[in-house]
């Protein structure tokens, strides 16, 4: 697995074909976790599936579309067209090393433009094929959490429990559907940011939820991949 200290040298003889990059986010995780939340789990999680696809593994994006989370101080925003452009820009730039495969690997819940900026590039026949896989997919067990709650939680006590402030974590879940986002942004239902329980979590649910993660995320991409390359061979034969 090569990345961000590897030298030019050392990529162009590595030869790899696939490369994999983490989507985070650097938005409002209510009073008990940090604005890095989905940054810090994108950049840890990415870095085991790479090592487990012998792949490239890029620097994580710090930045999505957090726009649902507006109102909320420390929460920063990309447009949804800003972040298909940096996502297109990045397979543009890796194709140029003879990369192959770009997997892009996403870790918070709003960047829902992946999927359409995604299926455009491959519609088009471009080098990389890109592949989308959703982490949260891959997790069993994962209840009314969908911001701030028992599973995000959990992933910070495993993997760095002093970010954790447990005692100001309030439990909260919304009568509203998940689509009612879309009128009304996170402050508009949830005031505290949270949607789920945090008082669950627990050091071994994270890493119970870390390693379903990143067997899922690398099950899925060698999936895909295997695909691909099926319909690439049909194609040349």
């Amino acid at each position: 697995m090569n990345g961000p200290e590897s030298t030019t040298f050392e990529v162009k003889e590595a030869g790899c074909r696939l490369a994999v990059i983490g989507v985070g986010a650097f938005e409002q995780h209510s009073y008990h976790l940090p604005l890095e939340t989905d940054h810090f789990f994108a950049s840890k999680l990415s870095v085991e599936v790479a090592r487990a696809l012998d792949a490239f593994c890029l620097p994580s994006l710090p930045y999505s579309s957090s726009l649902e989370h507006r109102g909320f101080s420390g929460t920063v925003f990309m447009k949804p067209d800003t972040l298909k452009r940096i996502i297109w820009d990045i397979a543009e730039s890796v194709s140029e090393w003879g990369i192959r495969y770009l997997a892009v690997l996403n870790f918070h819940g709003g960047n829902f433009i992946l999927n359409p900026a995604i299926r455009e590039w491959n519609m088009s026949r471009k080098l990389p094929r890109m592949m989308l896989a959703d982490y949260f997919n891959g997790l069993s067990n994962r209840g009314e959490n969908l911001h701030a709650g028992e599973i995000e939680t959990s992933l910070m006590l495993h993997l760095a429990p002093e970010k954790v402030r447990a005692e100001r974590a309030p439990d909260f879940v919304p009568s509203w559907a998940r689509e009612d986002l879309t009128h009304f942004g996170v402050r508009g239902i949830s005031p505290s940011g949270v949607w789920g329980h945090p008082s669950r979590a627990s050091r071994d649910k994270g890493e119970r939820w870390f390693e379903e993660g990143v067997r899922y995320l690398a099950g899925r991409i060698r999936e895909l991949m295997g695909r691909f390359e099926e319909l690439d061979g049909q194609a040349e034969g």
